[in-house]
């Protein structure tokens, strides 16, 4: 009996414990850029200290969704997978910080 049971409830058990393939909406270049352009908005956003904050916050981020071809759905979907997957989040996160290695470098 106790074999039957682990040969039925087996499966199940390994296929619980593996972590679902997650695969992020949009391409991992463009998720990196749009990454690095909310990351300066909210580097600048710090600055701000007024009753217009929100409005400036609207529009930094209305610009970086044309910027990128994406809206706040978009987004938030991806950024999801971000929070479930700590492997693709840190992998996406060290390609935000080589893009803006590179940005800086470009600048000098």
């Amino acid at each position: 009996m106790k074999k039957v049971f682990l040969i039925l409830f087996l499966p199940f058990l390994i296929s619980s414990c593996v972590e679902p393939e997650l695969e992020f909406t949009i391409p991992d270049d463009q998720l990196v850029k749009l990454l690095y352009d909310i990351q300066v908005a909210e580097a600048a956003l710090q600055t701000v200290h007024s009753s217009v904050k929100d409005s400036v916050v609207a529009i930094y981020y209305d610009q970086i969704y044309e910027l990128h071809g994406v809206d706040q759905t978009i987004l938030m979907e991806n950024i999801e997978i971000l929070k479930k997957s700590p492997v693709k989040s840190n992998k996406i996160y060290k390609k935000v910080l080589e893009y803006h290695k590179e940005a800086k470098e470009e600048k000098k």
